[in-house]
């Protein structure tokens, strides 16, 4: 079985919205990987702001990016990243962002995939009815620093969409447009969660190719591959007051992208116990 290695490669990141900055640094530094940028639309796998559905899972549509990019790329090793962002555990409060990267190679048909779950993130969406309503969402989106994205209620489909808005005059202006183009009297905002314009996603961006740098750099210990890493949890861990097993991972299971070779570990972090709030029996 031949080695896959990733060091001293090229990858082609394929992306819409500027990425590849999120990954040059981390992926020359540890692996000597240089990293180019491919302008891809992907905006016609679906849009945040709704005018083309999101079909499929995550992962399908990192793989529909990748096809994408295959179309008009003979490079090895190519790059690509998807967001999903809404409410954590249904609290109706608490924004979470998932981001989720996919390095795919052409000869061996390989994936590797590694995943980031951010709550750093200024995801909010609104119903306006006013313009006074519309000052009162922008700050909930660190607004001017983060985009805003504005359009008429009520039409189907989505139309006259303002993305990218960055000052409250770009604002007041969409706002008035829309609000006139809308049957029902109402304006829908969102955050703009397109990368290049909000720093907060090209962060959690950054995050996850740390993890994914150093998934690639991490070699097999049975066939010396690129790319062994975890790929699930067990669950089980003891409870810190009664000892009785918890939902909370005990060990991880760590496994090659190519020969499939595969170990348990325990948690990365440490933590031997879980907190007593986590137990059924001390916190039924």
């Amino acid at each position: 079985m031949t080695t896959l290695s990733f060091r001293d490669s090229t990858i082609v990141f394929a992306t819409n919205h500027g990425k590849a900055r999120a990954a040059s640094e981390l992926f020359t530094r540890v692996l000597n990987t240089t990293i180019k940028e491919l302008i891809i639309d992907s905006d016609r796998l679906g849009t945040f702001s709704g005018e083309v559905e999101r079909a499929g899972s995550m992962l399908d549509a990192l793989r529909g990016k990748i096809k994408l990019a295959r179309e008009v790329t003979q490079e090895r090793f190519v790059l690509v990243s998807e967001g999903s962002f809404g409410q954590a555990g249904g609290l109706a409060f608490v924004a979470q962002g998932t981001e989720m990267l996919m390095l795919h190679d052409s000869v061996t048909g390989v994936e590797v995939v590694e995943q980031y779950i951010s709550w750093d993130t200024n995801y909010a969406t609104a119903t306006l009815k006013t313009v006074d309503d519309l000052r009162c969402f922008l700050p909930r989106i660190d607004f001017g620093l983060h985009a805003l994205v504005l359009y008429p209620e009520g039409i189907s489909p989505i139309t006259q969409v303002r993305k990218g808005i960055t000052t409250l005059q770009e604002a007041e202006e969409a706002f008035a447009t829309s609000i006139a183009a809308s049957p029902v009297n109402s304006v829908l905002a969102i955050s703009d969660m397109r990368a290049h314009v909000k720093p907060t996603r090209m962060k959690a961006i950054q995050a996850c190719c740390e993890l994914l740098v150093q998934r690639l750099a991490t070699a097999c210990p049975k066939c010396a591959s690129g790319g062994f890493g975890l790929v699930a949890t067990e669950p089980g861990l003891p409870c810190a007051a009664c000892g009785a097993p918890t939902e909370r991972a005990k060990a991880e299971r760590h496994a090659c992208v190519v020969c499939g070779a595969n170990i348990k570990k325990p948690r990365s972090d440490g933590r031997t116990t879980a907190d007593a709030g986590e137990c059924q029996w001390c916190n039924p």
